[in-house]
Protein backbone atom coordinates (compact mmCIF):
# COMPACT_ATOMS: atom_id res chain seq x y z
CA UNK A 1 0.00 0.00 0.00
CA UNK A 2 1.73 3.07 -1.08
CA UNK A 3 1.89 6.24 0.75
CA UNK A 4 -0.49 7.85 -1.60
CA UNK A 5 -3.54 5.34 -0.74
CA UNK A 6 -2.52 5.83 2.93
CA UNK A 7 -3.02 9.86 2.42
CA UNK A 8 -6.18 9.25 1.00
CA UNK A 9 -7.36 6.67 3.94
CA UNK A 10 -6.76 9.39 5.84
CA UNK A 11 -8.39 11.78 3.93
CA UNK A 12 -11.92 9.87 3.72
CA UNK A 13 -12.02 9.17 7.12
CA UNK A 14 -11.55 12.82 8.29
CA UNK A 15 -14.39 13.55 5.75
CA UNK A 16 -16.29 10.44 6.70
CA UNK A 17 -16.04 11.60 10.76
CA UNK A 18 -16.35 15.52 9.66
CA UNK A 19 -19.52 14.45 8.06
CA UNK A 20 -20.63 12.39 10.26
CA UNK A 21 -20.02 15.42 12.84
CA UNK A 22 -21.51 18.32 11.03
CA UNK A 23 -24.80 15.80 9.99
CA UNK A 24 -25.21 15.32 14.00
CA UNK A 25 -24.81 18.72 14.98
CA UNK A 26 -27.38 20.17 12.02
CA UNK A 27 -30.11 17.29 13.31
CA UNK A 28 -29.69 18.63 16.92
CA UNK A 29 -30.11 22.16 16.00
CA UNK A 30 -32.88 21.46 14.34
CA UNK A 31 -34.22 19.50 17.07
CA UNK A 32 -33.38 21.96 19.89
CA UNK A 33 -33.66 21.27 23.66
CA UNK A 34 -36.97 19.40 22.72
CA UNK A 35 -34.53 16.34 22.31
CA UNK A 36 -33.72 16.79 25.98
CA UNK A 37 -37.69 17.58 26.96
CA UNK A 38 -38.46 14.69 24.66
CA UNK A 39 -35.92 12.15 26.86
CA UNK A 40 -36.37 13.89 30.50
CA UNK A 41 -40.49 13.30 30.35
CA UNK A 42 -40.60 10.16 28.02
CA UNK A 43 -39.38 7.68 30.78
CA UNK A 44 -42.31 6.66 33.08
CA UNK A 45 -42.99 3.58 30.42
CA UNK A 46 -40.45 1.20 29.58
CA UNK A 47 -41.23 0.35 25.89
CA UNK A 48 -41.27 3.92 25.91
CA UNK A 49 -38.29 4.70 26.92
CA UNK A 50 -36.38 1.91 24.21
CA UNK A 51 -38.30 3.98 21.65
CA UNK A 52 -36.95 7.63 22.83
CA UNK A 53 -34.06 6.32 23.41
CA UNK A 54 -33.77 4.58 19.67
CA UNK A 55 -35.46 8.25 17.95
CA UNK A 56 -33.16 9.98 19.85
CA UNK A 57 -30.34 8.44 18.77
CA UNK A 58 -31.17 8.36 15.13
CA UNK A 59 -31.55 11.99 15.33
CA UNK A 60 -28.31 12.99 16.79
CA UNK A 61 -26.73 9.72 15.50
CA UNK A 62 -24.66 9.40 18.77
CA UNK A 63 -25.38 6.38 21.00
CA UNK A 64 -22.02 7.93 23.10
CA UNK A 65 -24.19 11.13 22.88
CA UNK A 66 -27.40 9.82 24.10
CA UNK A 67 -26.16 8.17 26.73
CA UNK A 68 -23.61 10.92 28.30
CA UNK A 69 -27.31 12.70 27.96
CA UNK A 70 -28.69 10.30 30.03
CA UNK A 71 -25.66 9.89 32.47
CA UNK A 72 -26.43 13.53 32.81
CA UNK A 73 -30.05 13.41 33.54
CA UNK A 74 -29.13 10.37 36.37
CA UNK A 75 -26.30 12.71 38.17
CA UNK A 76 -28.72 15.69 38.41
CA UNK A 77 -31.57 13.53 40.03
CA UNK A 78 -34.40 14.09 37.12
CA UNK A 79 -33.98 10.36 36.04
CA UNK A 80 -33.86 6.77 37.88
CA UNK A 81 -31.34 4.19 37.29
CA UNK A 82 -34.22 1.30 36.08
CA UNK A 83 -35.90 4.76 33.68
CA UNK A 84 -32.36 4.92 32.13
CA UNK A 85 -32.15 0.83 30.83
CA UNK A 86 -34.49 1.74 28.61
CA UNK A 87 -33.20 4.63 27.42
CA UNK A 88 -29.86 2.96 26.69
CA UNK A 89 -31.01 0.16 24.97
CA UNK A 90 -32.94 1.94 22.56
CA UNK A 91 -29.57 4.05 21.65
CA UNK A 92 -28.19 1.41 20.77
CA UNK A 93 -30.90 0.00 18.35
CA UNK A 94 -30.66 3.97 16.87
CA UNK A 95 -27.27 3.96 16.25
CA UNK A 96 -27.44 1.65 13.47
CA UNK A 97 -28.99 4.36 11.60
CA UNK A 98 -25.61 5.50 9.86
CA UNK A 99 -24.53 1.74 8.97
CA UNK A 100 -27.91 1.72 7.17
CA UNK A 101 -27.20 5.12 5.49
CA UNK A 102 -23.48 4.20 4.47
CA UNK A 103 -24.71 0.89 2.84
CA UNK A 104 -27.18 2.58 0.42
CA UNK A 105 -24.30 2.81 -1.95
CA UNK A 106 -25.36 6.40 -3.32
CA UNK A 107 -21.66 7.40 -3.02
CA UNK A 108 -21.61 9.25 -7.14
CA UNK A 109 -24.46 11.32 -5.30
CA UNK A 110 -22.57 12.65 -2.64
CA UNK A 111 -21.08 15.92 -4.42
CA UNK A 112 -24.83 16.67 -5.46
CA UNK A 113 -25.86 15.86 -1.61
CA UNK A 114 -23.54 18.49 -0.13
CA UNK A 115 -24.16 21.09 -2.90
CA UNK A 116 -28.04 21.12 -1.72
CA UNK A 117 -27.08 21.30 1.41
CA UNK A 118 -24.37 24.02 0.96
CA UNK A 119 -27.42 26.16 -0.75
CA UNK A 120 -29.83 25.38 2.02
CA UNK A 121 -27.58 26.65 4.44
CA UNK A 122 -26.42 29.77 2.39
CA UNK A 123 -29.13 31.28 1.01
CA UNK A 124 -32.33 30.05 3.33
CA UNK A 125 -33.90 32.27 5.51
CA UNK A 126 -35.26 30.41 7.96
CA UNK A 127 -32.80 29.27 10.85
CA UNK A 128 -34.12 25.91 11.09
CA UNK A 129 -33.94 24.93 7.01
CA UNK A 130 -29.99 26.24 7.80
CA UNK A 131 -29.52 23.83 10.14
CA UNK A 132 -31.10 21.18 7.97
CA UNK A 133 -28.27 22.32 5.05
CA UNK A 134 -25.67 21.72 7.36
CA UNK A 135 -26.94 18.36 8.60
CA UNK A 136 -27.42 17.49 4.33
CA UNK A 137 -23.46 18.45 3.71
CA UNK A 138 -22.64 16.34 6.71
CA UNK A 139 -24.21 13.32 4.69
CA UNK A 140 -23.04 14.19 1.44
CA UNK A 141 -19.62 14.62 3.44
CA UNK A 142 -19.74 11.08 4.93
CA UNK A 143 -20.81 9.25 1.56
CA UNK A 144 -17.84 11.21 -0.25
CA UNK A 145 -15.68 10.17 2.69
CA UNK A 146 -16.78 6.81 2.41
CA UNK A 147 -15.91 6.92 -1.05
CA UNK A 148 -12.44 7.87 -0.35
CA UNK A 149 -11.87 5.40 2.07
CA UNK A 150 -13.18 2.13 -0.05
CA UNK A 151 -11.00 3.58 -3.34
CA UNK A 152 -8.07 3.45 -1.04
CA UNK A 153 -8.11 0.08 0.32
CA UNK A 154 -8.38 -1.02 -2.94
CA UNK A 155 -4.88 -2.30 -3.20
CA UNK A 156 -5.24 -4.57 0.20
CA UNK A 157 -7.33 -6.98 -2.04
CA UNK A 158 -3.89 -7.93 -4.10
CA UNK A 159 -2.40 -7.93 -0.54
CA UNK A 160 -1.87 -11.94 0.56
CA UNK A 161 -0.74 -10.34 4.20
CA UNK A 162 -3.19 -8.55 4.69
CA UNK A 163 -6.26 -11.21 3.86
CA UNK A 164 -4.15 -13.21 6.17
CA UNK A 165 -3.72 -10.44 9.41
CA UNK A 166 -8.43 -10.44 8.63
CA UNK A 167 -8.99 -13.94 9.15
CA UNK A 168 -7.43 -14.35 12.66
CA UNK A 169 -10.56 -12.26 13.64
CA UNK A 170 -12.33 -15.52 13.11
CA UNK A 171 -11.33 -16.17 17.15
CA UNK A 172 -14.30 -14.15 19.08
CA UNK A 173 -11.71 -13.04 21.63
CA UNK A 174 -9.65 -11.64 18.79
CA UNK A 175 -12.30 -9.62 17.07
CA UNK A 176 -14.08 -8.79 20.50
CA UNK A 177 -10.92 -7.07 21.27
CA UNK A 178 -10.07 -5.39 17.98
CA UNK A 179 -13.36 -3.66 17.85
CA UNK A 180 -13.41 -2.20 21.63
CA UNK A 181 -10.18 -0.99 20.77
CA UNK A 182 -11.26 1.01 17.71
CA UNK A 183 -13.91 2.26 18.81
CA UNK A 184 -12.52 3.46 22.47
CA UNK A 185 -10.06 5.01 20.25
CA UNK A 186 -12.31 7.05 17.66
CA UNK A 187 -15.14 7.51 20.51
CA UNK A 188 -17.83 6.36 17.90
CA UNK A 189 -19.16 3.15 17.17
CA UNK A 190 -20.58 4.19 13.62
CA UNK A 191 -17.05 5.43 12.59
CA UNK A 192 -15.72 2.21 13.27
CA UNK A 193 -18.88 0.40 11.35
CA UNK A 194 -17.92 2.97 8.68
CA UNK A 195 -14.31 1.99 8.39
CA UNK A 196 -15.26 -1.88 8.50
CA UNK A 197 -17.52 -1.28 6.12
CA UNK A 198 -15.16 -0.01 3.73
CA UNK A 199 -12.55 -2.82 4.68
CA UNK A 200 -15.57 -4.96 3.48
CA UNK A 201 -16.18 -3.33 0.28
CA UNK A 202 -12.56 -4.48 -0.99
CA UNK A 203 -13.77 -7.95 -0.21
CA UNK A 204 -10.73 -8.18 2.26
CA UNK A 205 -12.99 -9.87 5.10
CA UNK A 206 -15.45 -12.08 5.57
CA UNK A 207 -18.67 -10.97 6.96
CA UNK A 208 -17.72 -13.91 9.64
CA UNK A 209 -14.48 -11.94 11.17
CA UNK A 210 -15.98 -9.19 10.91
CA UNK A 211 -19.03 -10.15 12.86
CA UNK A 212 -16.94 -10.62 16.14
CA UNK A 213 -15.18 -7.23 15.32
CA UNK A 214 -18.82 -5.36 15.25
CA UNK A 215 -19.65 -6.68 18.87
CA UNK A 216 -16.66 -5.07 19.99
CA UNK A 217 -17.76 -2.06 18.52
CA UNK A 218 -20.33 -1.99 21.34
CA UNK A 219 -18.16 -2.34 23.84
CA UNK A 220 -15.58 0.51 22.67
CA UNK A 221 -18.58 2.77 22.75
CA UNK A 222 -19.18 2.62 26.58
CA UNK A 223 -16.01 4.25 26.93
CA UNK A 224 -17.60 8.03 26.24
CA UNK A 225 -20.55 7.38 28.82
CA UNK A 226 -17.44 5.36 30.86
CA UNK A 227 -15.61 8.93 31.04
CA UNK A 228 -18.77 10.90 31.64
CA UNK A 229 -19.07 9.71 34.51
CA UNK A 230 -15.90 9.88 36.38
CA UNK A 231 -16.27 12.49 39.01
CA UNK A 232 -20.50 12.01 39.00
CA UNK A 233 -22.79 10.69 41.54
CA UNK A 234 -22.48 6.57 42.20
CA UNK A 235 -26.02 6.91 40.42
CA UNK A 236 -23.99 8.13 37.51
CA UNK A 237 -21.99 5.66 37.36
CA UNK A 238 -24.28 2.87 38.26
CA UNK A 239 -25.59 4.29 34.91
CA UNK A 240 -22.76 3.99 32.70
CA UNK A 241 -22.08 0.49 34.01
CA UNK A 242 -25.26 -0.59 33.16
CA UNK A 243 -24.51 0.68 29.52
CA UNK A 244 -21.08 -1.67 29.71
CA UNK A 245 -23.30 -4.43 31.25
CA UNK A 246 -26.04 -4.64 28.72
CA UNK A 247 -23.57 -4.31 25.69
CA UNK A 248 -20.88 -6.68 27.23
CA UNK A 249 -23.68 -9.59 28.02
CA UNK A 250 -25.53 -8.97 24.92
CA UNK A 251 -21.73 -9.89 22.74
CA UNK A 252 -21.66 -12.79 25.07
CA UNK A 253 -25.16 -14.52 24.06
CA UNK A 254 -24.38 -13.21 20.35
CA UNK A 255 -21.00 -15.13 20.65
CA UNK A 256 -22.63 -18.45 22.00
CA UNK A 257 -25.37 -18.33 19.82
CA UNK A 258 -23.56 -17.97 16.83
CA UNK A 259 -21.92 -21.56 17.50
CA UNK A 260 -24.95 -22.92 17.24
CA UNK A 261 -26.96 -20.76 14.35
CA UNK A 262 -24.90 -19.45 11.48
CA UNK A 263 -26.13 -15.94 12.03
CA UNK A 264 -23.27 -14.39 9.43
CA UNK A 265 -24.67 -16.92 6.38
CA UNK A 266 -28.86 -15.68 6.87
CA UNK A 267 -27.57 -11.86 6.73
CA UNK A 268 -25.43 -12.50 3.79
CA UNK A 269 -28.74 -14.07 2.40
CA UNK A 270 -30.67 -11.11 2.99
CA UNK A 271 -28.05 -8.96 1.92
CA UNK A 272 -27.84 -8.89 -1.97
CA UNK A 273 -24.50 -9.91 -1.77
CA UNK A 274 -23.49 -6.21 -0.59
CA UNK A 275 -20.56 -6.52 1.70
CA UNK A 276 -21.69 -2.82 3.48
CA UNK A 277 -25.17 -3.78 3.56
CA UNK A 278 -24.10 -7.22 4.89
CA UNK A 279 -22.28 -5.46 7.40
CA UNK A 280 -25.12 -2.71 8.59
CA UNK A 281 -27.64 -5.35 8.23
CA UNK A 282 -25.37 -7.67 10.59
CA UNK A 283 -25.23 -4.54 13.80
CA UNK A 284 -28.97 -3.54 13.25
CA UNK A 285 -29.74 -7.31 13.78
CA UNK A 286 -27.19 -7.90 16.95
CA UNK A 287 -28.69 -4.65 18.57
CA UNK A 288 -32.09 -5.33 18.24
CA UNK A 289 -32.05 -8.97 19.26
CA UNK A 290 -30.05 -8.43 22.06
CA UNK A 291 -32.52 -6.00 23.15
CA UNK A 292 -35.25 -7.70 22.92
CA UNK A 293 -33.47 -10.93 24.81
CA UNK A 294 -32.44 -8.77 27.60
CA UNK A 295 -35.68 -7.02 28.27
CA UNK A 296 -37.01 -9.15 30.66
CA UNK A 297 -33.82 -8.87 32.61
CA UNK A 298 -33.60 -4.77 32.25
CA UNK A 299 -34.40 -4.21 36.14
CA UNK A 300 -31.88 -7.13 36.82
CA UNK A 301 -29.41 -5.12 34.77
CA UNK A 302 -29.65 -1.70 37.54
CA UNK A 303 -29.91 -4.43 40.50
CA UNK A 304 -26.53 -5.50 39.50
CA UNK A 305 -25.09 -2.16 38.89
CA UNK A 306 -26.09 -1.54 42.21
CA UNK A 307 -24.26 -4.72 43.92
CA UNK A 308 -21.26 -4.04 41.66
CA UNK A 309 -21.13 0.05 42.76
CA UNK A 310 -22.56 -0.17 46.95
CA UNK A 311 -23.64 2.48 49.02
CA UNK A 312 -25.16 5.79 48.57
CA UNK A 313 -23.37 9.25 48.00
CA UNK A 314 -23.43 12.21 50.50
CA UNK A 315 -25.88 13.95 48.06
CA UNK A 316 -28.42 11.18 48.07
CA UNK A 317 -27.89 11.35 51.98
CA UNK A 318 -28.54 14.77 52.31
CA UNK A 319 -31.48 14.54 49.71
CA UNK A 320 -33.57 12.81 52.22
CA UNK A 321 -35.33 13.13 55.29
CA UNK A 322 -33.35 12.09 58.36
CA UNK A 323 -36.17 12.37 61.36
CA UNK A 324 -39.15 11.98 59.31
CA UNK A 325 -40.12 8.16 58.86
CA UNK A 326 -42.66 7.93 56.47
CA UNK A 327 -43.39 4.38 56.91
CA UNK A 328 -44.32 4.38 60.57
CA UNK A 329 -47.74 5.57 61.96
CA UNK A 330 -47.30 7.67 65.18
CA UNK A 331 -49.38 9.86 67.18
CA UNK A 332 -49.67 13.47 66.70
CA UNK A 333 -46.78 14.79 69.35
CA UNK A 334 -44.28 12.30 68.65
CA UNK A 335 -44.95 12.92 64.91
CA UNK A 336 -44.51 17.11 65.88
CA UNK A 337 -41.50 16.27 67.41
CA UNK A 338 -39.71 14.59 64.27
CA UNK A 339 -41.33 17.38 62.12
CA UNK A 340 -39.48 20.00 64.76
CA UNK A 341 -36.25 18.28 64.45
CA UNK A 342 -36.27 18.24 60.21
CA UNK A 343 -36.94 21.99 59.96
CA UNK A 344 -34.50 22.36 62.13
CA UNK A 345 -32.12 20.42 59.97
CA UNK A 346 -33.95 22.21 57.00
CA UNK A 347 -32.85 25.62 58.85
CA UNK A 348 -29.24 24.75 59.40
CA UNK A 349 -28.86 24.01 55.59
CA UNK A 350 -30.54 27.21 54.46
CA UNK A 351 -28.34 28.88 57.04
CA UNK A 352 -24.90 27.80 55.02
CA UNK A 353 -26.26 28.75 52.24
CA UNK A 354 -26.96 32.26 53.29
CA UNK A 355 -23.40 32.43 54.57
CA UNK A 356 -22.06 30.96 51.49
CA UNK A 357 -23.54 32.72 49.21
CA UNK A 358 -22.81 36.50 50.80
CA UNK A 359 -19.07 35.17 50.71
CA UNK A 360 -19.69 34.75 47.02
CA UNK A 361 -19.99 38.53 46.60
CA UNK A 362 -16.82 39.08 48.39
CA UNK A 363 -14.35 36.59 46.62
CA UNK A 364 -16.10 34.70 43.59
CA UNK A 365 -15.45 31.16 43.37
CA UNK A 366 -17.16 28.82 40.78
CA UNK A 367 -16.90 25.28 43.31
CA UNK A 368 -18.87 27.63 46.22
CA UNK A 369 -21.15 28.67 43.52
CA UNK A 370 -22.00 25.09 42.46
CA UNK A 371 -22.95 23.88 46.17
CA UNK A 372 -24.86 26.56 46.75
CA UNK A 373 -27.06 25.16 43.86
CA UNK A 374 -27.07 21.77 44.96
CA UNK A 375 -27.67 22.39 48.38
CA UNK A 376 -30.64 24.82 46.79
CA UNK A 377 -32.07 21.53 45.29
CA UNK A 378 -31.84 20.04 48.60
CA UNK A 379 -33.59 22.68 50.48
CA UNK A 380 -36.50 22.78 47.71
CA UNK A 381 -36.91 18.57 48.24
CA UNK A 382 -36.96 19.00 52.01
CA UNK A 383 -39.47 21.89 51.76
CA UNK A 384 -41.41 19.78 49.53
CA UNK A 385 -41.36 16.40 51.27
CA UNK A 386 -41.76 18.08 55.22
CA UNK A 387 -44.80 20.21 53.66
CA UNK A 388 -46.46 16.86 52.43
CA UNK A 389 -45.93 14.74 55.56
CA UNK A 390 -47.36 17.80 57.76
CA UNK A 391 -50.54 17.85 55.66
CA UNK A 392 -51.06 14.17 55.62
CA UNK A 393 -50.13 14.46 59.85
CA UNK A 394 -53.23 16.96 59.79
CA UNK A 395 -55.55 13.85 59.93
CA UNK A 396 -54.00 12.51 63.08
CA UNK A 397 -56.64 12.95 66.37
CA UNK A 398 -55.29 16.08 68.42
CA UNK A 399 -55.88 19.45 70.01
CA UNK A 400 -56.22 22.66 68.71
CA UNK A 401 -52.82 23.62 70.44
CA UNK A 402 -50.70 20.96 68.72
CA UNK A 403 -52.90 21.55 65.10
CA UNK A 404 -51.85 25.32 65.23
CA UNK A 405 -48.33 23.95 65.52
CA UNK A 406 -48.19 21.73 63.01
CA UNK A 407 -50.10 24.67 60.48
CA UNK A 408 -47.16 26.88 61.89
CA UNK A 409 -44.14 24.79 61.12
CA UNK A 410 -45.84 24.09 57.74
CA UNK A 411 -45.54 27.98 57.23
CA UNK A 412 -41.82 28.10 58.67
CA UNK A 413 -40.88 25.10 56.20
CA UNK A 414 -42.18 27.13 53.30
CA UNK A 415 -40.26 29.97 54.59
CA UNK A 416 -37.45 28.36 54.19
CA UNK A 417 -37.65 27.57 51.14
CA UNK A 418 -37.70 30.95 50.34
CA UNK A 419 -35.23 32.24 52.58
CA UNK A 420 -33.43 29.46 50.11
CA UNK A 421 -34.18 30.83 46.82
CA UNK A 422 -33.56 34.67 48.16
CA UNK A 423 -29.95 33.07 48.88
CA UNK A 424 -29.33 31.82 45.55
CA UNK A 425 -30.62 34.72 43.96
CA UNK A 426 -27.42 36.51 46.10
CA UNK A 427 -24.99 33.93 44.68
CA UNK A 428 -26.25 34.68 41.27
CA UNK A 429 -25.69 38.57 41.65
CA UNK A 430 -22.22 37.78 42.83
CA UNK A 431 -21.65 35.87 39.88
CA UNK A 432 -23.13 38.03 37.28
CA UNK A 433 -19.99 40.87 39.29
CA UNK A 434 -17.62 38.30 38.36
CA UNK A 435 -18.55 37.46 34.73
CA UNK A 436 -19.23 40.96 34.23
CA UNK A 437 -16.01 42.48 35.98
CA UNK A 438 -18.08 44.73 37.97
CA UNK A 439 -17.16 46.00 41.35
CA UNK A 440 -18.50 47.08 45.11
CA UNK A 441 -16.87 50.14 46.80
CA UNK A 442 -15.63 49.94 50.11
CA UNK A 443 -18.12 51.88 51.52
CA UNK A 444 -20.60 49.66 49.55
CA UNK A 445 -19.20 46.43 51.15
CA UNK A 446 -18.91 47.72 54.70
CA UNK A 447 -22.91 48.38 54.36
CA UNK A 448 -23.81 45.07 53.24
CA UNK A 449 -21.47 43.60 55.94
CA UNK A 450 -23.36 45.46 58.72
CA UNK A 451 -27.05 44.27 57.44
CA UNK A 452 -25.26 40.98 56.59
CA UNK A 453 -24.13 40.82 60.77
CA UNK A 454 -27.17 41.67 61.94
CA UNK A 455 -28.95 38.25 59.80
CA UNK A 456 -26.68 35.76 60.75
CA UNK A 457 -27.37 36.94 64.39
CA UNK A 458 -31.03 36.01 63.87
CA UNK A 459 -30.06 33.30 62.16
CA UNK A 460 -27.78 31.61 65.11
CA UNK A 461 -30.06 33.11 67.87
CA UNK A 462 -31.83 29.71 67.56
CA UNK A 463 -28.38 27.97 68.66
CA UNK A 464 -28.19 29.94 72.43
CA UNK A 465 -30.52 29.59 75.05
CA UNK A 466 -32.64 32.31 74.26
CA UNK A 467 -36.16 31.77 75.46
CA UNK A 468 -38.97 31.80 72.79
CA UNK A 469 -40.49 35.26 74.30
CA UNK A 470 -36.51 36.91 74.18
CA UNK A 471 -36.19 35.26 70.82
CA UNK A 472 -39.48 36.94 69.64
CA UNK A 473 -38.39 40.08 70.47
CA UNK A 474 -34.97 39.87 69.56
CA UNK A 475 -35.98 38.65 66.07
CA UNK A 476 -38.48 41.47 65.55
CA UNK A 477 -36.27 44.42 66.48
CA UNK A 478 -33.28 43.44 64.48
CA UNK A 479 -35.85 42.58 61.40
CA UNK A 480 -37.16 46.75 62.25
CA UNK A 481 -32.98 47.27 62.17
CA UNK A 482 -32.37 45.19 59.09
CA UNK A 483 -35.09 47.44 57.25
CA UNK A 484 -34.17 51.18 58.44
CA UNK A 485 -30.44 50.38 57.77
CA UNK A 486 -31.49 49.05 53.79
CA UNK A 487 -33.81 52.26 53.50
CA UNK A 488 -30.94 54.28 54.42
CA UNK A 489 -28.79 52.33 52.45
CA UNK A 490 -30.24 52.95 49.33
CA UNK A 491 -30.14 56.52 49.97
CA UNK A 492 -26.54 56.87 50.42
CA UNK A 493 -26.31 54.57 47.07
CA UNK A 494 -28.22 56.99 44.99
CA UNK A 495 -26.07 59.68 46.71
CA UNK A 496 -22.58 58.19 45.60
CA UNK A 497 -24.18 56.93 41.72
CA UNK A 498 -25.24 60.78 41.41
CA UNK A 499 -21.52 61.73 42.61
CA UNK A 500 -20.57 58.88 39.97
CA UNK A 501 -18.57 57.45 43.09
CA UNK A 502 -20.27 53.80 41.90
CA UNK A 503 -21.55 52.90 38.42
CA UNK A 504 -25.06 51.77 37.02
CA UNK A 505 -24.25 48.38 36.71
CA UNK A 506 -22.75 47.74 40.03
CA UNK A 507 -25.79 49.68 41.71
CA UNK A 508 -28.28 47.32 39.97
CA UNK A 509 -26.82 44.81 42.12
CA UNK A 510 -26.28 46.07 45.22
CA UNK A 511 -30.05 46.60 45.12
CA UNK A 512 -30.94 43.34 44.35
CA UNK A 513 -28.52 41.73 47.25
CA UNK A 514 -30.36 44.94 49.74
CA UNK A 515 -33.83 43.52 48.21
CA UNK A 516 -33.20 40.07 48.95
CA UNK A 517 -31.63 40.81 51.84
CA UNK A 518 -34.30 42.46 53.33
CA UNK A 519 -36.77 39.72 52.55
CA UNK A 520 -34.43 36.94 54.30
CA UNK A 521 -34.19 39.09 57.47
CA UNK A 522 -38.62 39.19 57.02
CA UNK A 523 -38.54 35.04 56.54
CA UNK A 524 -36.11 34.54 59.22
CA UNK A 525 -38.07 36.82 61.31
CA UNK A 526 -41.24 34.77 61.21
CA UNK A 527 -39.71 32.09 62.05
CA UNK A 528 -38.52 33.36 64.97
CA UNK A 529 -42.12 33.12 66.98
CA UNK A 530 -41.65 29.76 67.53
CA UNK A 531 -38.84 27.69 68.97
CA UNK A 532 -37.08 25.89 66.30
Amino acid sequence: MSINYFIELLGGLALFLYGMEMMSSGLELVAGDRLRVVIEKMTSNFFKSILVGALVTAVIQSSSATTVMVVGFVNAGLMTIYQSVGIIMGANIGTTITGQLVALNISTLAPIIAFIGFLMSTFSKSKKKRYVGQAVIGLGFLFMGMQFMSDSMEPLRDYPGFSTVMTKFDNPILGVLAGTGITALLQSSSASLGILQAVANQGVISLHSAMYIILGFNIGTCVTSVLSSVGSSKNARRTALVHVLFNIIGTIIFILVSFVIPIDEIVERFSRNLPAAEIANLHTLFNIATTIILIPFSKKLADLAFKIIPGIDKEQEEMSLQYINLNVTKDAPATFTDVKAEVRRLLDIVTMNYESSVELLREFDDEKYDEIFRREGVINYLNKQISAFIIDSLGLPMNKETSANFAAYLRISRDMERIGDHSKNIAEVAKLKNDEGLFFTDVTFDEMREINTIIEKMFHSYDGDMEKDQRVVFMRESNELVQKEASDFRNNHMIRMREKICNPESGLLYEKTLAAMERISSYISNAGKLSI
